[in-house]
C-alpha cells in the first residue's frame, strides 16, 4: 500500500506518526479532473489550477487565480449556490493527491491544539499570498507581472500552459505573446 510522502508536507507539522495521516485517501488524477467539493487536498504530484468562469454575453472566460504544485494543499469547499462565484479545481497534468473528508478535518481540528496550529498557519499563508496577487494586479502592468513571474516563480512559466498563464495575469494569450516577445 503506497503512503504519503510525509517530508513533502513537512510545513504542515504534523509528527510523522500522526494518526490523522491514515484518514488521507490515494486520488490519481489525470489531466482535466475537477475535484471534489467538500475536500481537503494535499498534492503529491502534478498541478491543479483554482479558475473562476465569467460569463460575457455567450461565451464562457475562465479566470484562472491559483496553481497548486507538490507540497500544496487546497481545499474544495462547498459549492455556493450562485454559480458564478463557484471555484473550479481542476488538474492542470496527471498526478496524486491526497485527500480527506473536509468534516473530518474540522473534527480534528477541535480535538487537537496541533491541527489548529496548522490551520491557522494555512490561513494566514493563503491571506498573504492573496494579498499580494491583489496588490500585484493594482500596481503592475501586465508586462511588469511576467517579469515578476519569470523572477519569482520561474516554475510557473516552465510548468502552466500559456493561456492559463495570459488568464492568470489578467490578459489574453495573444497579448501575453507579445510581451514574450517584446522581452526576449
Amino acid at each position: 500500500m503506497a503512503t504519503i510522502n510525509k517530508p513533502l508536507f513537512s510545513h504542515l507539522n504534523m509528527d510523522g506518526e500522526d494518526p490523522a495521516w491514515e484518514k488521507f485517501v490515494r486520488l490519481e488524477f489525470s489531466r482535466k479532473k475537477v475535484f471534489q467539493e467538500n475536500k481537503v487536498y494535499l498534492v503529491e504530484q502534478g498541478i491543479v489550477r483554482k479558475f473562476y468562469i465569467k460569463e460575457i454575453a455567450d461565451l464562457d472566460q475562465e479566470i484562472s487565480v491559483d496553481f497548486y504544485f507538490p507540497g500544496d494543499v487546497f481545499v474544495v469547499g462547498e459549492s455556493p449556490k450562485e454559480k458564478s462565484s463557484e471555484a473550479v479545481f481542476e488538474s492542470i497534468d496527471k498526478g496524486l493527491a491526497w485527500e480527506i473528508e473536509l468534516d473530518e478535518v474540522k473534527k480534528m481540528f477541535t480535538v487537537n491544539p496541533d491541527c489548529r496550529f496548522v490551520q491557522n498557519y494555512y490561513l494566514s499563508k493563503k491571506l498573504n499570498a492573496a494579498m499580494k496577487r491583489e496588490m500585484l494586479l493594482l500596481k503592475n502592468t501586465p508586462q511588469d507581472l511576467y517579469e515578476y513571474l519569470l523572477k519569482s516563480k520561474p516554475h510557473y512559466i516552465k510548468h502552466i500552459p500559456l493561456k492559463y498563464l495570459a488568464s492568470y495575469i489578467g490578459i489574453t494569450p495573444i497579448s501575453l505573446s507579445r510581451i514574450r516577445k517584446r522581452i526576449s
